[in-house]
């Protein structure tokens, strides 16, 4: 694993980890509202057809999950789990309502849960705090899956929740009373425009609010791991236009996955940035919506 980054300065980390910078379709400065207007209009007009919520978790780990599933769907409807980025610390589920549609279409019944943002926690571990709160989501989920019979479940995660959803897979879930039949549900894992080595973020901007410690840092990365414990596919989708470590990160995650006998994809998402990846996964016959369904089996 190359780590030349040690010898970043921390303006060389902010230029490399803000993605923002290094697209053109719009001005810097207009980029990130655009996206925040986008996301909550299309939105806000999605969860006006109706959603429920389940709850999660205990103590400081409880939180909510939204659950969009039209009467159209059956009960035993495979699953669509999508966790949002947003550098563990802006964002929220609401904001990514949108997405459920078009899996919706598809027959697939969407959780998304939301999370305590990382400045939000009361102590020195927020970031491993995130990780265990997800846990707990996933496993009420497993749970539903295995109530419900579905046959599949896919986790589908953007930025920092393309690094939640990597993370999860390393999970013991007999700490979570999730049997092995429900675990084995999980059939794949997509990582849209995620980081895999957090430990170049402690001196970025991305750190000023966080606080994160290195070895925290460390402890969330699963570029660093030991294998994980559940084996499914993962898919690691990389927008074309991401920096230089991303596409970094990247390609040496998937050669440590590769290493490891796991089956690991990465697909390059061509003239497609860091924030709309994700915005166009609801516009008619998009390429990367198309692959990740192609790689979903409604069984």
């Amino acid at each position: 694993m190359n780590e030349f980054w040690h010898a970043f300065s921390r303006e060389k980390n902010d230029q490399q980890y803000n993605p923002t910078l290094w697209t053109k379709r719009l001005p810097t400065e207009e980029l990130l509202p655009a996206h925040i207007a986008f996301t909550q209009e299309k939105s806000e007009s999605y969860r006006a057809k109706g959603v429920e919520t389940l709850a999660f978790g205990e103590a400081e780990f409880a939180g909510s999950i939204d659950v969009f599933r039209p009467d159209t769907l059956p009960e035993n409807a495979p699953i669509v789990v999508y966790i949002h980025g947003g550098w563990w610390q802006w964002f929220s589920k609401e904001q990514f309502s949108y997405l459920a549609q078009p899996f919706n279409h598809q027959g697939f019944a969407v959780y998304m849960p939301g999370y305590r943002m990382a400045p939000d926690w009361e102590n020195n571990t927020p970031m491993e705090s995130i990780v265990r709160q997800m846990q707990y989501a996933l496993a009420a989920i497993l749970k539903v899956a295995e109530k419900s019979a579905a046959p599949t479940l896919y986790l589908v995660g953007h930025s920092a929740g393309g690094q939640l959803v990597t993370m999860l897979q390393h999970t013991n879930w007999q700490q979570f009373n999730v049997s092995e039949s429900a675990v084995q549900k999980l059939k794949g894992i997509f990582s849209l425009a995620g980081l895999f080595d957090i430990r170049p973020l402690v001196d970025s901007f991305v750190n000023d609010e966080i606080k994160m410690s290195s070895s925290s840092a460390a402890a969330v990365s699963p570029q660093l791991l030991a294998p994980a414990a559940h084996n499914c596919p993962v898919h690691l989708l990389l927008p074309e236009l991401d920096t230089p470590e991303f596409f970094r990160q990247t390609k040496e995650y998937q050669q440590k996955l590769l290493a490891e006998g796991r089956n690991c994809y990465l697909k390059l998402a061509q003239s497609r940035d860091h924030l709309d990846i994700i915005e166009k996964l609801a516009e008619d016959n998009d390429e990367i919506m198309n692959y990740l369904l192609t790689n979903m089996k409604v069984e």
